[in-house]
């Protein structure tokens, strides 16, 4: 079946408003004065708060309400159009919104009481190549929209799914904490998704063929759109790193738990932790002992599971194994007896964790957590105070797929690599 373009252009354009009326949506998306900053701290402050309390909910709600986008479309209008004046003023308007939004979240995480970053915070901190994607087409999307002659909800959409303002509010968390590298993630990640935003919006208005304000000749326009592209694959690249090694942490994971499944039957394995930098795996076990040999033999069937250029490292925790699925058993008895078994496993010494604090922060990022205890479980690792470890009991079963984040969480709050996390069902059955 042939392709007909004449036809295809007369189904695109049949219902697009007037150049006059595309200029005024454009406008009237910018007009982010007044009263609407005073909306846009009060979108920040809710955004805030769902980024605090891990609320995707509340997150979603306060982009709705956020002008935000407005101004990064009249950027890419105004490229597409040569407009220097609606140029200049798109720029000072997302100028100003940004300074108000950091500062406002910087004034919210500094004055909460929760400071730990959960996994909606973390989540907004490390851009991929699939945020570029998104911004792009959700920009193309969004002027789409704009260019109809009749009301449409998909700028409201495009909020969303682009999701512009949380990267600000994570940033003034970064600030707001003194971490660096959260701010410039954050930071990053709200400028490629603005930039390819302008981008695809400047792609749609002169797929338009929206009258420009100035003439330009073909020369320079030709340099332009160059510029535009080298820029584009530039601002890209450190997203695509970031894709690749997300990637390869996500296969390096699977292999390394199909390796654990399979070759370590009889060790019960409390922590793992794949380091990229030193090509090392290093797993925390309790069971059988695990001797050189052994040792030698698991690094070589390392390759069969596509780790071969990583050495293993087994550290055998010297608490009995027995202990631990006794006290998981217990669980369904009464409270007393519960803890009289967790005395046996963890040994609250020498201990600089404020647990009061620990266990309100975890519980305000995750309210179904119905119980926990925190304390060290002594190990041959560290001799002297004992691994750090919180055994989380839930009736949510898909809390297990945030044991990552708590791991990561919990390392960040102690300041400490090596820690242990379990999460068990609330009637005693493991997850």
């Amino acid at each position: 079946m042939k392709f007909d373009i004449d036809k295809f252009r007369y189904q695109f354009t049949r219902n697009q408003a007037s150049y006059e009326e595309i200029h005024e949506n454009i406008l009237e998306g910018m007009n982010v004065h007044g009263a609407n900053f005073i909306i846009l701290m009060c979108a920040i402050i809710i955004a805030s708060i769902g980024l605090n309390m891990n609320s995707v909910a509340v997150i979603i709600g306060a982009m709705l309400i956020s002008p935000l986008m407005g101004s990064i479309i009249g950027i890419g209008y105004g490229v597409g159009t040569y407009n220097a004046e609606l140029l200049k003023s798109a720029f000072k308007i997302l100028g100003i919104s940004i300074v108000i939004s950091i500062i406002t979240s910087t004034i919210y995480f500094k004055l909460t009481p929760i400071t730990t970053a959960g996994s909606e915070i973390l989540a907004r901190t490390s851009p991929t190549i699939w945020d570029v994607i998104i911004a792009f087409v959700g920009g193309i999307a969004g002027m789409i929209g704009l260019t109809r002659n009749k009301s449409s909800n998909v700028i409201p959409g495009v909020a969303i799914a682009t999701a512009l303002m949380p990267p600000l509010c994570t940033s003034g968390y970064g600030i707001a904490t003194k971490q660096i590298e959260i701010f410039l993630g954050a930071g990053y990640l709200f400028f490629i998704n603005g930039f390819f935003i302008s981008i695809s919006t400047f792609i749609v208005t002169k797929a338009l063929g929206v009258p420009t304000k100035t003439s330009v000749d073909t020369e320079k326009q030709k340099k332009f759109k160059r510029f535009i592209i080298t820029l584009s694959i530039i601002v890209m690249i450190p997203s695509m790193i970031s894709a690749i090694a997300m990637i390869r942490e996500t296969i390096n994971d699977k292999n390394l738990n199909d390796f654990i499944n399979k070759e370590l039957q009889q060790q019960y394995v409390l922590n793992k932790i794949i380091d990229e930098k030193n090509n090392t795996i290093t797993l925390v076990t309790m069971g059988d002992r695990i001797t050189t040999n052994d040792l030698n033999e698991l690094n070589k069937k390392l390759s069969y599971y596509g780790l071969g250029d990583k050495k293993l490292i087994i550290n055998q925790d010297k608490s009995d194994l027995s202990i631990i699925e006794k006290y998981m058993n217990n669980i369904k008895n009464d409270e007393n007896s519960l803890k009289n078994n967790m005395e046996g496993i963890i040994k609250n010494k020498h201990i600089e964790i404020n647990n009061e604090a620990i266990s309100k922060e975890i519980k305000a990022i995750y309210p179904e957590i119905k119980k926990l205890y925190i304390g060290y479980l002594d190990g041959e690792t560290q001799k002297d105070s004992g691994i750090p470890i919180i055994v989380i009991y839930s009736e949510n079963e898909d809390l297990k797929n945030s044991l990552v984040n708590i791991e990561n969480w919990f390392k960040m709050r102690i300041n400490t690599e090596n820690v242990m996390v379990y999460i068990e069902n609330f009637n005693g059955t493991q997850k």
